[in-house]
């Protein structure tokens, strides 16, 4: 079978090669292990940006991403003009490679789905947050341990050759299987992601009709937009090397969504008010908080990724004026 995912090698890029792989090793560097980590940091410890778990494990996935890509940089064999790289390292970069992109799919789809079923009023149980916690780690072990299983008895077949930025297994069908579970995972993804815009649509009707202003979160559609177009170019992208399979977009895709995903969740109004902490006044009044029934109504909460607040609830309908 023809591989699905035979792409740009040092061959093709020719004299461009040190400037696409410093151009690489840089978006992987610092967005994905320097920024994302700092983000990480921000929401787990500041009271005022508290952000659900499936955000943080959207981050995550894309922090190991980076470090996985790296570990030739971390080793010092990353340069064009260096020889191969030892043969163990390049075992263990590739096996630990190949989880990526379906771990990524996998934490995406769990975020959306979350986003799907708070916008409906409903809350996921505590059992399928677990589960939907752990799903992207658990598709990561299990790629891993198969490629790891074949390249330890095919070490010839594991060479930095055949993608030039990281090392890679030349197994058709194990690419071929993680291309098409990646493929499903995105397609899944868009389908909530109409559905949760249905949904937001109703809510806005809803919501004019009743005549109550600012009832949806005009943030939260930007953010939901970014991720949709994100998705469609990742399914474009792995649809190019069906006919392209030397093509670069793949791999600097990877590398650079991770500033996308620091810029979507970095830029909330939570995050930017604990970073810029020189600039809260407490002595302002703080606006009206808005908070909407838990019943299938055009009603919604108006972060769909932030963690309730200690004391509030998504039950009647209820204004809380500003303390004085």
């Amino acid at each position: 079978m023809t591989p699905l995912t035979s792409r740009v090698n040092q061959h093709d890029m020719g004299s461009h090669s040190g400037v696409l792989l410093n151009v690489w090793i840089y978006f992987n560097l610092i967005s994905n292990t320097i920024l994302l980590p700092l983000l990480v940091v921000v929401l787990l410890v500041s009271k005022r940006a508290k952000r659900h778990p499936t955000v943080i494990n959207v981050c995550m996935t894309w922090i190991l991403s980076g470090i996985f890509s790296l570990l030739l940089f971390y080793a010092g064999e990353y340069r064009p003009d260096t020889p191969e790289p030892r043969k163990s390292l390049c075992i263990a970069q590739t096996a630990l490679l190949y989880g990526i992109t379906p771990m990524w799919s996998v934490a995406i789809l769990a975020l959306v789905y979350h986003m799907v079923v708070i916008s409906t009023g409903s809350e996921v149980s505590k059992p399928s947050m677990i589960g939907m916690l752990i799903a992207p780690y658990a598709v990561q072990l299990i790629f891993t341990i198969i490629n790891l299983a074949i390249s330890v008895s095919y070490p010839d077949l594991v060479t930095r050759h055949r993608r030039f930025f990281y090392c890679a297994l030349k197994c058709d069908a194990l690419a071929n299987s993680m291309i098409l579970f990646t493929f499903v995972m995105c397609i899944a993804i868009i389908a909530l992601q109409i559905y949760l815009a249905i949904i937001l649509r109703r809510n806005w009707t809803g919501m004019r009709k009743a005549g109550i202003p600012g009832g949806v979160d005009i943030q939260l559609l930007v953010r939901v937009l970014v991720f949709g177009v994100c998705i469609l170019f990742g399914i474009a992208v792995n649809l190019v090397v069906l006919f392209d399979e030397h093509n670069l977009a793949p791999d600097m895709y990877a590398a650079t969504i991770g500033t996308v995903i620091f810029f979507v969740f970095g830029s909330q109004p939570g995050v930017l008010h604990t970073v810029m902490f020189w600039r809260n006044d407490e002595s302002q009044p703080r606006p009206a908080t808005i908070y909407l029934p838990r019943e299938r109504s055009w009603g919604i909460s108006v972060d769909l990724v932030a963690s309730p607040r200690d004391g509030s609830t998504f039950g009647d309908l209820m204004v809380r004026q500003p303390e004085r």
